[in-house]
Parts: structure tokens; sequence; C-alpha cells
């Protein structure tokens, strides 16, 4: 049990090189390591981008003197401090008027109040057999009132002295009233020389000591009062007057309080704004209160925009990485939607991709850290190197996250960093598959620097900056291309090429010089294996531009696919002269046998002149593992009653694995197989054509390549095609007469 469960656990950790399986340690395993290794890029960030401390100039103290000029890095408001602004505040509220509502029903209340005690007095009289008891009782049942003295009892017992009496009441309010009475309570309240007095008319402002309170009402009223009223009466008019009194403006609690709100929300917080570039305090002078409330006000800010670090930089930094690892997540998640199998899955590949971004990352720190032009962060050294390897399309993903990842730093805050980076980050990705010579790397470097120049000019228009950030941008970003062209062409693709075991288009390129060793010496040694070598790449790679498959692979693949002829060529039909045929003194079986060996001897040579494996593969792939049909047919005619095992007699393989190498078996075929018509009519070419791809299907030499039956007629008009305008004759193999079609399906000599 236990060996099963460590055996899982193997095979689990097998799988983080290729695909996992359905198997969930397989899984955890395989994406578990590709997450872990974004999350790791992602918590370097803080290390590769630190935020600097504060500097020395901010921790200035009040009293202190300055040792030199303390200039603002940045711009930023300065904050009152919190007393200040509390006493500003209450300043503000208490500058508010408070408002007084007048109350235009107060004269009718207050009137009808009086007129209501001098009915019930009327009333009780009437019906009273004792006046004065009756005026003492019903004045005595309203409360606050002092209960009258005889004398003011027997004033009231004549009905035309109540009258008057009531009707000075009444006019002291309905004259003095409408010109409004605050209580002395309310006016109490206030502190302000001006009152603001709501009616509705409108408002308007008033002088405090204009209002009349209850003090000022009384002595009124009693100005007013009618001189006929008695000494008794008199007194009876103040006692009253008072205490009917209801004042006519009350203060409006709620609309002031809502006003002084206003007026403390409208204070500003800040006591000014300090511009970048502006002298916060001067050097060799005392630092006062105004600069330390600055230098407080500037080292929050920078601590807020992440240029300097202090309390709280923690949850800074968690930020910081969350923003790195949901980017490097996005790239992961573009390798496994879209470079799966190629990329993502392969961990070579994939540890490549990220690997390049955090390269660039750790030299854009240095970048940082020497506080250089962002024209020097060597975007193109990743952007070359993933577009040679994989495609422009990726390199450009790429280069788009390091872009976001780079604007995510404060030392490359704003637009000309992640501006710069994109442009030549993208001008490197789409150029390098243009790239036809590594003598054209100059091209390459030229198309870089062009795309910082626009860059730049476009900043510099933007942003109206002098005419010599354009000038310096350019001189550093031609260098920044020619070392990041110079050091991925001649030392570092080379190198991940070896690792990766992937076949560049620039390798390709220079393999497909016929002046190389190899096909110097195929020319040298087997001159018509050559010239069928450059025949079938002709056919090869017509056929590869038909269907979209890679025609620069199978044209060098052509090239080398038949190196293992110079070991003996003429044992090989089209090195031989008339009538000389070296296989008439061999057995079948040794024919065969040297037939087979040109594979083997080309891997050979292969392997000693170091050629990829993308080569190699159509060394041993472009004949599968067809038999040797013509010696076959020949053994069994001279040894009749010999088992014979086919092993023997078919190629070692194994059948081709990819549409190139399909191809390249095809168009070896067909080209062969053409130069033995003796007529090579259209009609006959294309039946010759239908016929031997028909054969190989048959055989099941296709099954294990992607090719379609679409392609596979693609590739037979194709061929077709460049028969028909171009062919030779080819000189029938000596020693049996039988069709040229079935001597091409023997394939003998091939």
């Amino acid at each position: 049990m236990t060996g099963q469960y460590t055996e899982s656990w193997r095979e689990a950790v097998r799988a983080i090189g290729r695909p996992p399986g359905t198997g969930w340690r397989s899984n955890l395993l395989h994406h578990g390591i590709r997450g872990l290794l974004l999350l790791g890029i992602a918590l370097l960030m803080p290390i590769l981008f630190p935020r600097a401390p504060l500097p020395d100039s901010a921790l200035l103290e009040q009293g202190q003197v300055a040792s030199e000029d303390v200039i603002a890095e940045i711009s930023f408001d300065v904050p009152k401090s919190p007393e200040r602004l509390q006493l500003e505040r209450g300043e503000a509220e208490r500058g508010v008027a408070p408002i007084f509502s007048f109350d235009p029903e107060a004269v009718e209340r207050t009137t009808g109040r009086v007129r209501g005690l001098f009915a019930r007095l009327d009333s009780a009289l009437a019906v009273a057999d004792d006046d004065t008891l009756a005026i003492r009782l019903t004045l005595s049942e309203v409360e606050g009132v002092t209960v009258p003295t005889m004398e003011q009892a027997a004033y009231l017992q004549v009905g035309g002295r109540r009258r008057a009496l009531r009707d000075a009441l009444v006019g002291a309010y309905e004259r003095l009233l409408p010109r409004g009475v605050v209580s002395s309570r309310d006016l109490s309240d206030v502190l302000s020389a001006q009152v603001i007095v709501r009616e509705e008319g409108g408002d308007r402002l008033v002088r405090r000591d204009s209002l009349t309170d209850v003090a000022g009402f009384y002595a009124k009223a009693s100005a007013i009062a009618p001189a006929s009223l008695s000494v008794d009466g008199l007194q009876l008019f103040q006692t009253l007057v008072v205490h009917y009194l209801e004042p006519s403006l009350r203060l409006d609690q709620a609309a002031t309080t809502r006003t002084r709100r206003q007026a403390r929300d409208a204070v500003q917080e800040t006591a000014g704004f300090v511009l970048e570039g502006e002298r916060i305090v001067t050097a060799h002078e005392r630092v006062g209160r105004e600069e330390i409330e600055k230098l407080r006000a500037y080292r929050t800010a920078l601590i807020d925009q992440g240029l300097a670090s202090g309390a709280g930089s923690f949850l800074r930094t968690a930020g910081g990485v969350l923003y790195a690892f949901v980017l490097l997540v996005i790239l992961g998640g573009v390798l496994y939607l879209h470079r799966r199998g190629e990329v993502y899955e392969n961990a070579r590949s994939f540890s490549i991709v990220v690997g390049l971004v955090l390269v660039v990352l750790v030299l854009a720190s240095v970048v940082a850290r020497a506080d250089l032009s962002p024209a020097l962060i060597p975007v193109a050294i990743a952007a070359l190197l993933i577009a040679a390897l994989y495609d422009g399309l990726l390199a450009l993903v790429a280069v788009m996250i390091i872009a976001a990842l780079l604007a995510g730093q404060t030392a490359f805050s704003g637009l000309s960093a992640v501006f710069l980076t994109l442009a030549a980050g993208a001008a490197a990705a789409t150029s390098i598959r243009g790239l036809r010579r590594r003598a054209d790397s100059w091209v390459l470097i030229a198309v870089i620097t062009g795309a910082y120049v626009v860059a730049q000019l476009a900043l510099v228009l933007l942003f109206s900056l002098p005419a010599r950030e354009l000038l310096a941008t350019t001189a550093l970003g031609a260098l920044n291309a020619t070392v990041c062209t110079v050091l991925v062409i001649a030392g570092l693709l080379p190198a991940l090429e070896s690792f990766t075991g992937i076949t560049t288009d620039q390798t390709l390129l220079e393999l497909s010089d016929l002046n190389r060793p190899l096909l110097r010496q195929l020319a040298k040694k087997a001159s018509g294996t050559y010239a069928h070598s450059i025949g079938v790449a002709n056919l090869a790679e017509a056929a590869c531009t038909a269907i979209g498959a890679n025609a620069l692979l199978a044209r060098v693949g052509t090239y080398y696919h038949d190196i293992g002829k110079t070991k003996q060529p003429q044992y090989f039909v089209e090195n031989q002269p008339i009538g000389r045929n070296p296989h008439d003194r061999l057995r079948a079986s040794r024919s065969a046998e040297v037939i087979k060996e040109h594979v083997r001897e080309g891997l050979r040579l292969a392997e000693e002149a170091r050629l990829p494996p993308a080569i190699k593969n159509f060394i041993c792939e472009h004949h599968g593992t067809q038999t040797i049909s013509y010696f076959l047919n020949k053994a069994r005619e001279q040894e009749p009653d010999l088992d014979i095992d086919l092993w023997d007699f078919s190629y070692p393989g194994p059948k081709p694995q990819t549409r190139e190498t399909a191809i390249v078996m095809l168009a070896d075929a067909v080209e062969s197989a053409t130069r033995t018509l003796q007529d090579p009519s259209p009609e006959r070419i294309r039946s010759l054509i239908d016929e031997l791809v028909s054969a190989r299907i048959r055989d099941g030499q296709l099954d294990q390549c992607p090719l379609t039956l679409h392609e596979l007629d693609r590739i037979k008009a194709e061929f077709a095609q460049s028969l028909t305008s171009f062919y030779h004759q080819r000189v029938e193999y000596p020693g049996k007469v039988e069709r040229p079609e079935a001597a091409a399906l023997g394939d003998h000599g091939r």
C-alpha cells in the first residue's frame, strides 16, 4: 500500500513537466508549481522596487535651523492642524447670525386670551351676589396672576373701567407684537451683533440690540398705557400685560443649526498648496510653525504616494504584491488558454517565458535604483527571445504585462516609462520574424530605436517637453536596442534553443546556407542526391506554404534528410552512372541493409554537426517505417523457401510526427517517381501523385501526423502544379523492367 502511494506521488511529480492527466495529485502539482512561481515573482516586487525612506529634510523640528533648502519633489496640499481647524470652524459657526422666525398669529392668540379673561369676568359679575368675591375668584383661577387687592377688585366692578383696561391691553399687544418681541431666554443665547428675522415676505438682517425683549416690551407697553387708567387700573395693566405676553419672534434652532453646519463645513481643511519644485524651507533660517506644517504635509504626501516608507506601508506593500500577482495570473491564463501544449504544460518553456519577464523586471529595478532613463529598460530581451522561440503575439502579451507591472511601481509612475517600454517591446516582438539572417540584426536595432524615437516624440508633443528629451531618448534607446539585440542573437537565443530544443527561424536560415560543410559534402560526394534534395525542398516548401505549415523548416529539413547517402553514394540510383549498379553483386538482404544505413548514417552526421532535433526528425521520419519493396521482392525471388523477417527490409522510422516531415515524405516519393515517367504529362503526373499519396495512407505512414484530408488535397494540387511546370527526365533503375510507378512505390533507392 505504501509503495502504491509513493508511486502515485512520483507520477504526480513527473507530471510537473508534462500534461498532468486526470489525477488530483498530478493536477495539484502541475498547476500549483506554476502558481507558486508566479506568486514568488509577485512577492519579489517589493524587494525589487522598495519604497524610499523619508528624506532627512522632512524630519526637521520647529526651532531648528535648516542646513539646506528643502525643495518639494511632488505637489501636495498643506492641511490645517486639528486645533486650528477646530478654532476656525468655531469662529465660522459663531459668525452665523441666528434665525428668528416671526409668528404672525402671536397677536391673535394673545389678544384672544385677554378678551377671554374679561369675558369670564363679565359672566361672573352678571350672576354674582358679591362682585368683589366673584372678581377675586375669577382672577385666582388664572395661573400666575396674583389675587387682586380689594381696591383692584373694586376697580374691575365698573364695566367701563373693565372695557378700558381690556382695550389698553389689546392695543398694547396689537401695536407692539407686530414689531417683534423675543423672549429673554432666546435672546440670551445670541452672541452675534446681528440676527436674521424670517418673515413671510423674506428674510431681513437686523441689529441684535434692536430686538424687543420682555423687559423692553413691558417698558414700552407701560409707556403707551392710557392716562385714564387709575393707579389700580395701571397696576392691573402691568400685571396682565406681562402675564399674557407671547413672543412673536422665536429662535429657529433647526434652521440656525443647519446654517451653522454649512458654515462649519465650508471652512477649508487645507492651509495652502505647495507645487512641485517649490521651496518649503530656506537654508540657514529657523524653521517656524508654518514651515513645520508644510514639512508634515510633505512627509505625509510622500508616504501616501508610495514615494517613501512609513506607518501603514504594510498594506500598500500587500496591495503591490496583489497587483503584481493579478497581472502575472493573467499571463499564466493566456499561456494556459492559448499556448497550453506548447508552453504552459512544458515546464522548461513556462519557466523561460516567466523567467524572461522576471529578468526584465530585475534589470528595470537596477535602472530605477540608479535613477536612469526608462529608455534603458531592456524589455527587448524578453520580446525578442519569446517571439523567436514561440511567436510574436505571445511576446506582445508578455511586453504588455511587463509594462503594466512597471506602471504599478512608484519609480516609474507616470506615462513615460510605460509608453516607452510598450512601444519598444512591441516593435521587438513583431520584427524578429522578419530577420532573415543574423547579419540583418542592424535592421532590427533600427526598428526598435525608431519605436523609442516615435514614442518619445509623442510624449514631447503631448506634454510640451524640451527637445533635448527626444535626443536623450534616441541615444539611450539606440544603445539599449543594440545591446539587447546583440545579446539575444549572439548568445541568449542559441543557448535557449539548446535548452528547450526549439529551432528558431534564425537557426533555420543559417542552416539553409548551401555552403555549410554537410551540404557541400553532399554536393561533392552525392551530386544526384543533392539535386534530388533541392527538388524535394522546392516541392515541400510550396506545399507547406499552401496549407500554412512551416515552409522554412520543411526546406531546411529536406536539405539534410539524405545526408547519410554521402557514406556510400554509389548504392543510390540517382548517383549511379548508366550501366553500373553495385547492388547486382549483393544479396537482396545486404542491399536493403545498405539502403537503410543512410538513415542511421544521416543521424550520426547530424549529431556530429550538432543539428537541432527538428532537422534530425526529417532524417529519420522521411521514410517512416516503409518496406524497401524492391529488395524484399528480390529476396523472395532469390530464396523462396526462406522465412523473411519484414523488419530487415523496413526503414527504422518512426512514422512522420509533424505536417512538415509528412510533406517531405510525400514530396520525396513524388519527386523521385516523376523523374522516371517517360511521358510526364499533367494527367500522368496527377495520377502518379494520387497513387503515391494513397499508398502512404494505406500503409499507415500518415497516421501519426496532424495532416487532414483537406490539406492532403491542397498538397497534391501544389505538387501537380509545381511538377507540371518544372521536371526533368529520370534514368530508370537498371536490371529490371517494370512500370515506373511500381519502381517508385518500391522506393528502393531512396
